[in-house]
Order: structure tokens, then sequence, then C-alpha cells
């Protein structure tokens, strides 16, 4: 519980990089590919769910910032680095 509330801290302080339209955007986007998730019954990767909630919240500017992120992480997670 402790280590949420301090993540939560941390992406808080960090600034918006894109405009409310675009955020608002991402949301609805973000909502409809959650749905599909749950639909079709998909589970959710923790490690990287953050990352998707930056780029969500337009802390994160562009989708190649996203893949660059993703791409470290599960490059990471091959060569067996945690």
């Amino acid at each position: 519980m402790e280590d949420s509330k301090f993540e939560e801290s941390i992406t808080d302080d960090r600034p918006i990089l894109v405009s409310q339209q675009e955020i608002e955007e991402r949301r609805r986007i973000m909502a409809i590919t959650s749905g599909s998730f749950a639909v079709d019954n998909l589970p959710i990767n923790p490690d990287t769910q953050h990352i998707f909630k930056d780029y969500e919240e337009g802390r994160i500017a562009t989708i190649k910032d996203v893949e660059a992120l993703l791409h470290a992480h599960y490059t990471k997670v091959a060569l067996g680095d945690d």
C-alpha cells in the first residue's frame, strides 16, 4: 500500500505534455481498449500498466515514447535483468 502512494506522488509531479483535448481523446480510446480486454478476459500486465496510464494522462507525449518504454521493459525481462 505504501508503494502505491509513493508511486502516485511521483506521477502527479510530472508535467502534462499534451492538450486537455488530447487527454480526453486518450481516455476515450483507453476506455474502449480496456473494455475489449475485459470482454476477452485478457490479463493486464501490472508491470507495464503505469506506462499506459501515464500516456493516457498526458505525461508521455507520443506513442513512440510508449513503444520505447515497453521495449526497454520487455528487453530487461527477456534478459532476466529484473
